[in-house]
């Protein structure tokens, strides 16, 4: 393999760990980068010497960033000792809240979970249960006034049969002619009834067509 080839190969690992590294499917901790400076080491050559410079650089880059995850990692080994001896001293939920607050540099905020809604809640649930409500019975009591649900003193049957006797005459007829007489709306609901319970029965017929009643 010339040293153009293992530069152009070189290349292409050095392409696929940047995307991974952006993907965040490699640690860089993990990353072993000392073969891969001794594969650029042994291309150098005077034809391909640019673009090693360039791979050369990339490479360097990667190993920044290395540097850097390193570097932080040793800090947060020192900072988690730290948080550690912190939290021993038992300190207030207070002050655990105003610690965290500063974690997020823009805070986010849901509205089902903000802070102004739990607290609602949480003042809700501090209150005491309300008392049961006690059922008491009404005393019955006389009134002259007709209650819309009072049951008739006819029988229903016998009154459909007055119905269907009174309307007799007026058929065939439209639908709607049926109940012309009948001014009040709970009248036209009551014979509507009648009228439904006929059809059923087969007393009265009904023509979809020409929207027509008939015996």
């Amino acid at each position: 393999m010339t040293s153009v080839d293992i530069l152009e190969n070189l290349n292409k690992k050095l392409s696929d760990i940047q995307e991974k590294i952006a993907s965040g499917d490699i640690n860089l901790l993990d990353l072993e980068l000392v073969p891969f400076f001794n594969e650029l080491k042994n291309s150098l050559d005077v034809i391909n010497l640019e673009k090693s410079s360039n791979t050369y650089k990339n490479a360097c880059d990667i190993l920044n960033q290395k540097f850097e995850e390193l570097k932080n990692f040793l800090g947060s080994l020192n900072t988690e000792k730290k948080f550690v001896e912190y939290l021993k001293r038992n300190p207030s939920e207070t002050e655990i809240f105003e610690l965290l607050c500063d974690c997020w540099i823009e805070p986010f905020n849901i509205q089902g979970l903000s802070m102004d809604f739990l607290q609602s809640s949480r003042d809700r649930l501090l209150k005491g249960k309300s008392s049961s409500k006690i059922i008491e019975h009404l005393d019955k009591i006389k009134s002259k006034k007709i209650f819309i649900l009072e049951v008739q003193k006819q029988k229903f049957t016998e009154k459909m049969i007055n119905f269907y006797n009174q309307i007799q005459s007026k058929l065939p007829c439209n639908f709607e002619d049926v109940f012309e007489d009948d001014e009040k709306q709970e009248l036209i609901y009551e014979n509507f009834i009648y009228l439904l319970h006929l059809l059923q029965a087969g007393k009265i017929k009904y023509q979809k067509e020409t929207n027509t009643l008939y015996i």
